[in-house]
């Protein structure tokens, strides 16, 4: 499906200015993880969170313990926990589906996305602590909407979403 939605609208400028300016933060770096793992407690970790969300750079964050049963076969993840960033559309943009406002708003916000997530595991990682940022929608070795349930980011749906 996510492959079938990049070849929609390929050549229109706005889908293609928002897919580049998506594709320069899925490039950008993140911080090397710092020598010295901070030993914070768990509120200061919680404010640390609720900083991306007042910065706007997120609207929602949640932490969870992490479970195997989430991870794709095939593949590991070594940390304990997940940390799920919700991002949210413009109700207006989406109602235009299947044009290309709704394209363009999807891809806005995945990247702002890939952003949150880039820059919360680059805070996680300058304090010390492994993180690798998952920024989707192909998201590789975690199936997403399970932590994101866990996390209380809503409910499952008879869509499966």
């Amino acid at each position: 499906m996510q492959k079938w939605f990049f070849t929609q609208h390929a050549d229109d400028p706005r889908m293609l200015a928002v897919r580049a300016w998506r594709k320069g933060i899925l490039e950008a770096p993140i911080p090397e993880v710092a020598d010295t793992p901070a030993d914070l407690a768990p509120d200061a970790w919680t404010e640390g969170l609720e900083r991306f969300v007042d910065e706007g750079i997120c609207e929602m964050t949640g932490v969870a313990e992490m479970s195997p049963d989430w991870v794709f076969e095939g593949y590991s993840v070594p940390q304990s926990r997940i940390i799920m960033l919700g991002v949210q559309h413009d109700f207006d943009a989406i109602s235009q589906a299947p044009d290309v406002p709704a394209g363009a708003e999807v891809t806005r916000q995945y990247g702002r996305a890939a952003h949150a997530s880039k820059v919360v595991a680059g805070w996680i990682r300058q304090q010390g602590w492994a993180a690798e940022p998952v920024t989707g929608p192909m998201t590789g070795a975690v199936a997403l909407i399970p932590p994101a349930l866990a996390c209380g980011f809503g409910e499952l749906g008879k869509h499966g979403s």
